[in-house]
């Protein structure tokens, strides 16, 4: 690490300032740990500090000549920091009006990134800061759960809940990880807090019912999707999940009247098109899936292989032979392993004669 040099001198009315080999690495820590705030960095490292000259004079730049900010600097590296920190004999205990939510984010970056080493390494000097803070023991958890320590990645989350009960993250991380240990009693019950905690967590209800079906608990599915309703009225795919699920339950008058709604809706989002298409085709509403497909497919950036393949199902079910042909053999040339995977889709809705006259074995 190079030592305090003098690396340029601003002539600043007549004030000189000098810019050293400190000044970035003090801006980051503003930026990172005081959310680039001056005045509370002061207090920390005001007074008689080693970095009181060089916030005095990144002040006085900022009121009188530009605002520093990530330019300066990025991007953090967060070795070269704590390299920087550790020459200065500046330690986590010093961080005494510090936020930690600039580290925090900074730690959830190299996460994305896979470089979860590092993450780590930040997470730690987070937890030397406070030990207390709760979104870290969630994070070192989670990556935990990544790298399959299961037992590990469990005793922090629990800690991150222990700390603040309304860290949603942990409950879903839970969740998962209880589900993925074939444990759906336990991962019902965290995701049964997650919801209580946030109603709106969409996805959570999903994974929630499915655990009840794997426990076979088809009231409990029927009740967690009738819950997901009432938030989202629009979702084509828990109407239809929902259907399934009366089916188990022995309910099949409100299975009924489940299937009976989709056939009088049109799909908002992206993820129910399938479904909608395949009680559409179950009742021979062969034009309608036509229609409501190739809306999609003119608004679509670029060409999706599930809605092409719903397409060739509505063209070849109206005898529309030549269409229905030519788009296969365009889904065969780009997208093959996709049918390979669809074959239930079309042992569903064609006969042994439609697929042989188009080519599908």
């Amino acid at each position: 690490m190079v030592s305090l040099e003098r690396v340029i001198i601003l002539q600043v009315q007549d004030r000189e300032i000098d810019i050293t080999t400190d000044t970035p690495f003090v801006i980051i820590l503003r930026d990172l740990m005081y959310e680039g705030d001056w005045q509370l960095m002061k207090q920390d490292f005001g007074g008689k500090s080693l970095l009181s000259k060089e916030i005095e004079n990144c002040e006085y730049l900022e009121s009188h000549v530009t605002l520093l900010n990530e330019t300066v600097y990025d991007p953090i590296c967060f070795d070269e920091l704590l390299e920087w920190l550790e020459s200065k004999k500046i330690t986590p205990k010093n961080f005494v009006h510090a936020s930690l939510n600039g580290l925090y984010d900074l730690a959830l970056d190299y996460a994305d990134k896979d470089l979860h080493e590092v993450s780590f390494r930040i997470i730690k000097y987070i937890l030397d800061v406070d030990k207390n803070y709760a979104p870290a023991y969630e994070l070192f958890g989670s990556l935990l759960l990544e790298k399959g320590e299961f037992e590990q990645g469990i005793k922090y989350l629990d800690k991150a809940i222990e700390i603040d009960p309304w860290l949603v993250e942990a409950y879903s991380s839970l969740g998962e990880a209880y589900y993925n240990l074939g444990d759906y009693i336990k991962a019902a019950s965290y995701w049964e807090r997650e919801i209580e905690y946030a109603p709106d967590n969409k996805f959570t209800y999903f994974m929630l019912a499915e655990a009840y079906r794997k426990l076979n608990l088809y009231d409990r599915v029927c009740n967690v999707l009738e819950r997901f309703l009432k938030i989202d009225s629009n979702s084509i795919l828990a109407i239809y999940e929902l259907a399934e699920a009366y089916k188990l339950a022995g309910k099949s008058d409100q299975a009924k009247q489940m299937e009976e709604k989709i056939l009088k809706m049109r799909p908002i989002y992206a993820s129910d098109v399938e479904v909608w298409s395949r009680v559409q085709l179950k009742h021979g509403n062969y034009s309608v899936v036509e229609e409501v497909v190739n809306q999609m497919l003119e608004d679509s950036t670029k060409a999706k292989a599930h809605l092409k393949l719903l397409l060739f199902l509505a063209y070849l079910k109206q005898g529309k032979l030549e269409q229905a042909k030519q788009l296969i053999q365009e889904m065969k040339d780009q997208n093959l392993w996709y049918l390979y995977g669809k074959k239930e889709l079309f042992s569903e809705f064609l006969s042994e004669e439609e697929m042989r006259v188009c080519g599908i074995s």
